[in-house]
């Protein structure tokens, strides 16, 4: 899910499935999943806002973590994600971890986006006839996240460039120079760091440049997608069947999915996320950023600022599906809240 962090272009959606209960005010069976009819939009949307915007901030450091470990040449700056971690913060201090923050804050409009266009989709393949919940929600998933690059795509590029400013001399690669030493003369000229970065960006690519790796952009989420929401739900039907006691919490139950899940996802895509980082900040063609990185780091391609990625999608999965789904019940209407089942 760019949960990017990958997962922070979208918040988990309503889902209308098989564990879903017909939400009649009238009905008194147990609410397992609470649709957006069933509650005060005017209450949820700016709660669910503050909640992901919680879970952001306190993750980000671990994007700018994940940056610079896949920037890096085998392992020439960096030895593990604890020494970037304490580098950073010795050399830039609490700054560091958040330099570029503030410029993916459009990337919280990506969560609305990706709702509505994967409810719709869902309903639409539901309808169609399409029965496993899964497969439903994967394609509906990859649509809507492809949907979001256009927003996604150039704040992160921006957002990359500034995560490693204070270290372009070891995380830099050639092409990527044009922009960097750009960014240093706007710099010194007074600009603010994300101010520079877009006037260099801009002044070396055009208005191309914010859209640099798009494709590769595309073909890291859409698969993770493919994978999450597969991976979620078969999760919560083992669950199930492990405990089919209806007393338990269905909320454990969907963090837990919802983490490993994350960790599955992050997995199967950490050589195409690689791809895409190196792609977008080095400014190399498609296939020499390819062989590149294939020469320089062979199979470390798999594991190559996993750890920071892993971490933070997982986590970012478990938090943002408990908070988002307990944002819903405390703003579901009252003739459903003594049907909510927790």
């Amino acid at each position: 899910m760019s949960f990017s962090l990958e997962m922070a272009q979208m918040l988990p959606p309503a889902p209308r499935d098989c564990y879903a209960v017909p939400g009649k005010p009238g009905n008194s069976d147990p609410l397992t999943v609470v649709g957006w009819e069933h509650m005060d939009l005017k209450l949820f949307y700016p709660s669910a806002l503050l909640s992901t915007w919680s879970i952001r901030t306190a993750l980000y450091p671990l994007a700018v973590l994940r940056s610079q470990l896949q920037l890096q040449k085998q392992n020439t700056v960096y030895r593990s994600t604890f020494h970037a971690y304490s580098d950073i913060s010795r050399r830039e201090g609490f700054r560091g971890l958040y330099r570029g923050f503030w410029i993916t804050v459009p990337q919280i409009g990506c969560s609305f986006i990706y709702s509505t266009i994967f409810e719709k989709c869902r309903s639409v393949l539901h309808e169609q006839g399409v029965k496993s919940v899964g497969g439903a929600a994967a394609v509906a998933g990859g649509l809507a996240s492809f949907a979001t690059q256009s927003i996604f795509v150039p704040t992160d590029i921006i957002a990359q460039y500034m995560m490693i400013y204070k270290n372009t001399d070891k995380l830099t690669a050639g092409h990527d120079k044009a922009v960097i030493e750009r960014v240093a003369t706007h710099v010194k000229n007074g600009s603010g760091l994300g101010t520079s970065v877009i006037k260099a960006i801009y002044q070396a690519d055009g208005a191309l440049g914010f859209y640099r790796g798009f494709w590769a952009s595309a073909a890291v989420y859409i698969p993770q997608m493919l994978t999450f929401w597969p991976s979620y739900y078969w999760m919560l039907g083992l669950f199930s069947k492990l405990n089919p006691n209806t007393d338990r919490s269905l909320l454990i139950d969907q963090a837990i999915a919802a983490t490993i899940g994350g960790s599955i996802s992050t997995i199967a895509t950490n050589p195409m996320e690689l791809f895409r980082v190196r792609l977008q900040v080095h400014r190399s063609s498609y296939a020499k950023t390819l062989e590149t990185m294939l020469r320089d780091e062979k199979t470390a391609i798999f594991t190559k600022g996993l750890t920071p990625r892993i971490i933070a999608n997982s986590i970012y999965g478990g938090m943002v599906v408990v908070g988002y789904e307990i944002v819903k019940r405390l703003c579901a209407k009252e003739e459903y809240k003594h049907r909510i089942k927790w």
